[in-house]
């Protein structure tokens, strides 16, 4: 059933209705299991009957991970509901036993899962239960109109003319060019540490700005600059997937060199992703080696924030359970600063976040909910024309927002623009 912003109560009222059995929340849908008759119950009481699946064993259900829409296909199984990278899938065919894929050391990068009932994979902020929203200060509102969109799609035209295929040899050109922009920026020491990915050396590029007053908090800001389609070594243009993430950590990176936080920032753009989370896993493991781990406050991952599907700008916050508080900037900011309808999933999985989570960061993800229905994910079509420059806006205004009041920065607007100059124009139009 449909439940776009229903509302707390209303989602209650739906999973807890007597013809319910057990129920999956997916986001704007619910998955609700019961007897033949649940679908006119629910219709009855006034909710929006999407679809109906008669005649469903639950014993022929399972809970997928990181499976793209060609692997259900050839499981011969179809998508029920799904959220973030999970879906409920009914076969309709030969029932696989549950499997999980994983690199060494790391969690389920593929899984078919037994599928637990009455289970929140995803859900809408607006359906959550209430919560106080914590206000922002004027000087982080400041921080978040200094988000230049135009900017950032420039940067993921530049990425996009380039194929950054990890084992090809262009990604090197990218590798320089994205050092080069951090290495401009005030304050910043860069590095390009380097791990092997097959027979490969690959690299990810990381730019330390270190604080002043409390540089034993770290805040790390990431996203992959990789990319793949499924011709790699003629084209990989990796636009929204994930030029669009990456370009993301530029701009956040302009932004905080020129107001600089007390805390120690951590700009990172990493290599080996589509093989399997390499450079994030390289990173997050070299922090354990060093004893530096624990001086992570927070670890910030944007990957595919540039995509639409349709004129609702909607974004998935996604991190684990035990992490969850860390969620709640982003939701604050997402209410003051942006019109971005958000939602939350505690089942972290398949992104550059998950490394850390997995050495006890904390770690969160945001992404453009409309992207796995992106029709040229993982294509050579995945090209600059098909990015929305309100979406990387909205998102990035969101995310620096959230990272100002994490870190205490504050916007060094007014003291920039000519402010010498007598000219008040530019700063007179930043008074609260």
């Amino acid at each position: 059933m449909d439940v776009a912003r229903v509302g707390w109560e209303r989602v209650t009222e739906a999973a807890s209705h007597p013809a319910v059995s057990w129920w999956v929340e997916a986001g704007d849908e619910l998955l609700a299991c019961g007897t033949p008759g649940v679908a006119n119950a629910l219709g009855n009481d006034g909710f929006t009957v999407v679809a109906v699946h008669p005649r469903v064993e639950a014993d022929r259900l399972r809970l997928g991970r990181g499976l793209d829409p060609g692997s259900v296909r050839d499981l011969e199984a179809r998508v029920l509901v799904g959220a973030g990278s999970s879906a409920v899938l009914l076969f309709e065919g030969l029932l696989p036993p549950p499997v999980v894929e994983a690199p060494p050391g790391e969690r389920d990068f593929r899984a078919l899962l037994d599928l637990p009932h009455d289970l929140v994979l995803a859900r809408q902020v607006a359906n959550a239960p209430p919560r106080p929203i914590a206000p922002i200060s004027a000087a982080t509102r400041s921080l978040a109109d200094e988000v230049n969109a135009q900017r950032w799609f420039d940067d993921v035209v530049t990425l996009a003319s380039t194929n950054r295929y990890t084992h090809g040899s262009e990604i090197l050109t990218a590798r320089d060019w994205i050092a080069q922009q951090l290495a401009a920026l005030p304050g910043i020491t860069v590095t390009t540490p380097s791990f092997g990915v097959g027979g490969t050396t690959a690299y990810n590029v990381v730019g330390t700005l270190p604080g002043t007053t409390q540089a034993d908090d770290w805040y790390i800001v990431g996203g992959h600059y990789d990319s793949t389609s499924q011709a790699p070594y003629t084209a990989a243009p990796g636009a929204e997937d994930n030029a669009s993430g990456c370009a993301g950590v530029l701009e956040m990176a302009r932004i905080f060199t020129a107001s600089p936080p007390p805390t120690t920032l951590l700009f990172i753009c990493y290599s080996g992703e589509e093989q399997g989370l390499r450079g994030s896993a390289d990173h997050a493991g070299d922090l354990v080696a060093s004893g530096d781990a624990g001086k992570v406050r927070a670890m910030l991952n944007m990957d595919m924030i540039g995509y639409t599907g349709d004129a609702e700008l909607d974004c998935l916050l996604e991190t684990d359970a035990w992490a969850q508080d860390l969620l709640w900037p982003f939701v604050a900011a997402a209410a003051q600063v942006t019109t971005l309808v958000i939602s939350t999933s505690t089942y972290a999985f398949g992104s550059d976040h998950v490394p850390y989570l997995d050495r006890d960061m904390p770690a969160l993800l945001t992404i453009e909910n409309d992207w796995d229905s992106y029709p040229d994910y993982h294509r050579t079509t995945d090209l600059p024309a098909n990015i929305t420059l309100e979406m990387g806006r909205q998102i990035l205004r969101m995310n620096v927002a959230a990272l100002g009041e994490m870190t205490g920065a504050e916007s060094g607007l007014l003291f920039r623009d000519a402010f010498e100059s007598g000219n008040l124009s530019a700063w007179s139009a930043a008074q609260p």
